[in-house]
């Protein structure tokens, strides 16, 4: 039988369900990344299931150590959104009725060889359904470097969420998560009661409301989250915090731009995977370039260097780039210039606004911001179909356990 590969993860203690599953997954094409025999900690396995991408988790109901509603929540987070198959040694009529309460996909109780083999099969087809549009349902994070102090992150990524928003249907985040500078609240002139420090912290019970009374509204379809502004928060945040607090971003937000300040740390390079795009602010002063080419190293050792796109700011008429030579030296082609608006920029920023998006630097930043929003527009129409297609299997899923009549 051809059927697509699946990783799994597989939780469980009891002798007859874990004979029944390995025989099941040995004649499927169904890798086991995760095999255990306890759930003691929930936060390492999601970091396992993150990083084994884990299709479907097999986990024995008694050794869940939370309700399973909040262990299907917490997987959801994840960026490959396991499904959830519930294994028992004996039916439990409320247990079934939690599980799909849950939204777990399958519930099993022994003999469960042939409709576990069943279940594998139409989790393939859906999955291989879904390969496509899963990502294309997550929204774009946008992120925004300087190769080093003032090369302008701040402002590209101010202007441009600023820009981005008044086009949007649905809000549109703007994140600083410069944790040594963090001067967003300051030019947005905002009074935020919580910082991302206080999101990092509260991963665990992370959800829609929680995250609703964190951020700072800034315009009507403009949500805003500084840095911390305390010196004992500021501390870089801890890559696997980072990752989970980004795909919670990307299930929420069409489209998110943050601001990471000057240089880069381990947190900015792990997250590539994450962001569509990392927008390198660079100027023609040596150091910068040195700098930036650091970084571009790092990323391509990562296999993400495709994620990098280099910008070169305050280019003066007098002071064109060599494009040809940056990208012999940087091993990327520049993918923009832009021309140095020193002075409008202090004026408008003293006055507490924006640059002018019909003139000069201000321009060319609202014409990079269109360039996302097209983009957005773009690939939605695309993959419309693919996502009905993809919804439309999951509705015609059942519990194998009521299939089999058993009750």
């Amino acid at each position: 039988m051809s059927m697509s590969a699946l990783s799994a993860a597989v939780i469980v203690a009891d002798q007859t369900l874990s004979v029944d599953a390995v025989s099941c997954i040995d004649n499927l094409p169904v890798r086991v990344t995760i095999d255990e025999e306890h759930l003691d900690d929930v936060e390492e396995l999601l970091d396992q299931v993150e990083r084994h991408r884990v299709d479907v988790v097999l986990v024995e109901w008694k050794l869940l150590k939370i309700p399973i509603e909040e262990f299907a929540r917490r997987l959801k987070l994840t960026s490959s959104d396991p499904v959830i198959f519930v294994l028992e040694a004996e039916a439990v009529a409320d247990h079934i009725l939690e599980a799909m309460k849950a939204g777990a996909r399958e519930y099993f109780c022994p003999p469960l060889v042939t409709p576990l083999r069943e279940a594998f099969e139409r989790l393939a087809a859906v999955r291989q359904e879904q390969v496509l549009s899963q990502q294309k349902k997550l929204g774009r994070i946008y992120g925004f470097l300087s190769a080093k102090g003032g090369c302008g992150a701040t402002t590209f990524a101010s202007h441009v969420a600023i820009e981005t928003a008044k086009r949007a249907e649905k809000p549109v985040l703007l994140a600083d998560f410069d944790f040594e500078a963090g001067l967003l609240r300051f030019i947005l002139k905002a009074k935020p009661s919580y910082s991302l420090r206080d999101a990092l912290n509260n991963m665990h019970r992370m959800d829609a409301s929680f995250w609703k009374a964190l951020v700072t509204k800034h315009g009507e379809k403009l949500d805003f989250i500084s840095a911390p502004e305390e010196l004992t928060e500021r501390a870089t945040p801890d890559p696997r915090q980072l990752a989970r607090l980004l795909r919670f971003i990307r299930a929420n937000y069409p489209i998110a731009v943050l601001d990471f300040g000057r240089w880069h740390s381990a947190a900015v390079v792990e997250s590539l995977g994450d962001i569509e795009s990392l927008f390198l602010i660079v100027t023609q002063d040596l150091r910068v370039m040195e700098n930036a080419k650091e970084l571009i190293e790092l990323a391509r050792e990562r296999g993400r260097v495709d994620r990098i796109k280099v910008l070169v700011n305050r280019v003066t008429a007098k002071q064109k780039p060599d494009l040809a030579g940056l990208e012999s030296y940087l091993g990327v082609r520049p993918a923009g210039v832009f021309s140095d608006d020193t002075e409008a920029l202090y004026e408008t920023w003293s006055e507490g606004r924006m640059l002018d998006a019909n003139a000069g630097l201000g321009k060319q930043l609202a014409a990079l911001s269109k360039s996302l929003t097209d983009r957005e527009a773009e690939d939605a129409v695309k993959t419309g179909d693919q996502t009905a297609n993809a919804q439309a299997a999951g509705l015609g899923r059942l519990f194998s356990f009521m299939r089999r009549g058993k009750g």
